[in-house]
């Protein structure tokens, strides 16, 4: 079993948040000399371990909760609205490169983009 090191954990604990805040884990592994590969091993340990403790962790059954149903009905259709206006701002804009360059045949890809 291995033996726990405070000092070390505090220091870990302490590189940890910096990538957290810097929002780059690469860079400041580099920084502090460490693997990239063994910061975002405690960076992911940190992050269950902080959810863990304070009740972040969520459950997957409280995704087929009835009182968390009209939130996500409410998100998918704000999603649809969203997608709705994409798909015809694409339209008119294909629309007008055809009125501008009228003798060009382009070939629009199939999913958009």
């Amino acid at each position: 079993m291995r033996v726990q090191h405070s000092k070390f954990d505090e220091l870990r604990i302490q590189v940890v948040e910096e990538a957290l805040d810097r929002g780059n884990v690469a860079l400041t592994a580099r920084k502090h000399g460490i693997s990239p590969y063994s910061l975002y091993k405690w960076v992911k340990q940190y992050r269950d371990e902080v959810e863990i403790t304070m009740g972040k962790k969520k459950d997957l059954k409280n995704l087929n909760n009835p009182q968390t149903a009209p939130e996500w009905e409410q998100k998918y259709e704000q999603a649809a609205k969203l997608l709705g206006e994409k798909e015809l701002e694409i339209a008119i804009l294909r629309e007008l490169v055809k009125k501008k360059y009228p003798h060009i045949q382009f070939k629009w890809p199939e999913n958009g983009s």
